[in-house]
This record gives structure tokens, C-alpha cells and sequence, in this order.
């Protein structure tokens, strides 16, 4: 298979301990070195999103991260709590409001920067729950790349698209490129949609194995290349998972015990499945990048506003007729973003 042109994003949300539900660290203590040493086995460049929570309470991840010296670093919010509108039933996590937003998005930008000498220009939010509001932020604040569309629960764009500052699921004229998140089958509505995180690549990739999640991929390649588009495929992971987790915890409110598909096969079973899975990409010659780097690429591939003839929800979207200036939530414009 001819892979030149399809384009591999790993990245990982460094986190406390299964998402939400933990104020544990052991993920990104013990499964930070777990990481680099697969990706540096392979030469591959990886994208770290980082809660400001994180930083505070496992710093040694950052500085196993910044020791590499080619691996880019974003952000992940201050506390992994929701900027954004709820994909998915979650109960007992509540979005933030609307005008808390701009504020946690600043301060948590800002400690990445104090954290890591390095001031973050891609982001992620918790869970994939972005918002209309937070790329207005985004922009605001000069990032380039966001990267919480998840194509398995919107079904919309499976490459990436500049938002509109109305509806950040739809094209517009913002300058913050949305680079989705792997889908698989689930984003052409091919799955049964009540069971989606079933077949959500990055669990798939966990419970399946590399061969199911690889399968994926060239079925998404044949599809884009059919379209004359070339193929991505962005992946979120966690250190957690590359580190054993309990199936249960014990809170002094609650006992809490978690579905197979969010902690079975943790620990090894992923170290080695994450191995099988760069390898084989490798060996068929796709190309992996950071996100930051995908963005700077993916501005001179996308043609002039609407000038693309492709369906909006798969084609290669349009971009804003400037990439210097770009409106902001107020109407003015700012002119060299970073």
C-alpha cells in the first residue's frame, strides 16, 4: 500500500489517572518514560497536551517530555474540566459556564508556559467537549491548532477545517485550525451510534489490538484517496493507560468501578500494542507528525476560500482568505497570531 499521503498524529493527554475520576499521577510518573521510549524507538514526534494539574503535581513528566527536545507540548485546560459542549453522557461532570472560559483557557496557557519555558499553541479539551466560545479564545490567545473535534461522535469532518465563530462544528473564518480526532468507521455513521466508544479507535486500539485499529486506517485511506484528499488519522492516548490501572477506587464518598472498556488491558499490553502499531504504519511509509507541525503543513496544501469543489463534510475544507488577520469575538481583527 502507497501511504506517502496519509499523515499520523499521536498525541496524549497528560492527565491525572483515568480522566476525571482519580487526583492520582501514576500514569504520568510511570508511563510518561514508557512513552518516549516507543516513540524514540521509532523516530516518531508526538504532540503532550498538559492540564495545568499535571504540571503542578508530576513536573518530572514535562521535563521527561522537554528532555527529548522534539516533541511539542500543549494544553489540556487547569484541571481536565469541560470548556465545552457535552458529545456523550458523563454524569457528575458538568460543563463550566460560558464566561468562565476565557479566563481558565488564559490561566492554564499561561502556566504551560511558566511549567515548560514553552508557550502552548495547540489545544485540546477535556473529552473532545469544545465549544464556540473556546475557539474564539483560542484565537484570542494565538493559538494555531485545536484539536477536540471527535469524528466518531459529530460525523462530520474527518479532515481538518478553519471554524466558523458562530458554530465551531462548521466551517468559517476563524484562523485556528480544527484537526479532528480519528473516527473510524464511526464517522460515516457505519457503527451502531449508541455503542460508539466501542469502536472509538482509541479504545479499539487497547481492546482490539494494533490489526483492528490498522484496518481502520486503510479503509479511511481508500476512502480519501478515492476523493483525490490525502488521509489523517489523529489519535488521543493517555499515559495512564500504559501504566496497570485498578478496575475499581475507593473514594470517601463512593466506591467506583470502571467499564472494561476504560482500564482493561492497561499497563504492557499497551506498551507492546502501541509498539505494533507505529511499527506497521512505519513499514507502509505514512508520515508522522506533531500537530504543530501538521498545521504549518496543512496551510499550504488547503486552497483558497470555497475554491476546493469537495463536499464540506469530507473533502478538504476551505481556509480564511487571510491567514495574517482573523476576526475575533468582539469583531476587530488581530494581525500575527503565533
Amino acid at each position: 500500500m502507497n501511504c506517502r499521503d496519509l499523515h499520523i498524529l499521536l498525541s496524549f493527554d497528560m492527565e491525572s489517572d483515568i480522566g476525571s475520576w482519580t487526583d492520582e499521577y501514576v500514569g504520568c510518573a510511570k508511563g510518561t518514560g514508557r512513552i518516549l521510549e516507543v516513540l524514540d524507538r521509532y523516530d516518531v514526534l508526538s504532540t503532550f497536551f498538559f492540564t495545568g494539574d499535571a504540571l503542578l503535581n508530576c513536573p518530572e513528566s514535562a521535563c521527561e517530555v522537554l528532555a527529548a527536545a522534539r516533541h511539542e507540548i500543549g494544553c489540556h485546560t487547569l484541571h481536565h474540566e469541560s470548556v465545552g459542549n457535552p458529545s456523550f453522557r458523563c454524569p457528575g461532570v458538568q460543563p463550566v459556564l460560558p464566561e468562565e472560559v476565557p479566563n481558565r483557557i488564559a490561566k492554564a496557557t499561561e502556566m504551560v508556559e511558566a511549567k515548560t519555558g514553552t508557550r502552548p499553541i495547540s489545544f485540546r479539551a477535556p473529552r473532545g467537549w469544545a465549544s464556540t466560545e473556546a475557539l474564539r479564545t483560542l484565537q484570542e490567545l494565538g493559538y494555531v491548532a485545536d484539536s477536540s473535534y471527535m469524528a466518531a461522535c459529530h460525523r462530520q469532518h474527518t479532515l481538518p477545517y478553519y471554524p466558523s465563530a458562530k458554530d465551531w462544528t462548521q466551517p468559517g473564518d476563524l484562523t485556528v485550525l480544527e484537526v479532528p480526532l480519528f473516527g473510524g468507521d464511526m464517522a460515516y455513521g457505519e457503527r451502531d451510534a449508541d455503542n460508539w466508544l466501542e469502536e472509538d479507535p482509541w479504545i479499539t486500539l487497547r481492546l482490539k489490538g494494533a490489526e483492528a485499529v490498522l484496518e481502520m486506517i486503510w479503509r479511511e485511506h481508500d476512502r480519501q484517496q478515492k476523493q483525490g484528499n490525502p488521509a489523517l488519522a489523529c489519535f488521543y492516548l493517555h499515559p495512564w493507560e500504559y501504566v496497570e490501572m485498578p478496575q475499581t477506587i475507593t473514594t470517601d464518598e463512593c466506591r467506583i468501578e470502571f467499564h472494561d472498556l476504560i482500564c482493561k488491558n492497561t499497563g504492557d499490553a499497551s506498551v507492546r500494542t502501541l509498539d505494533a502499531l507505529i511499527a506497521a504504519l512505519k513499514a507502509e511509509g505514512a508520515q508522522f507528525h506533531t500537530i504543530r507541525d501538521f498545521t504549518e503543513m496543512w496551510k499550504g496544501r488547503v486552497p483558497d476560500a470555497h475554491a476546493s469543489g469537495h463536499p464540506p463534510a469530507r473533502g478538504v475544507p476551505s481556509r480564511p482568505k487571510s491567514r495574517g488577520e482573523g476576526a475575533l469575538a468582539d469583531g476587530s481583527t488581530r494581525t500575527g497570531l503565533k
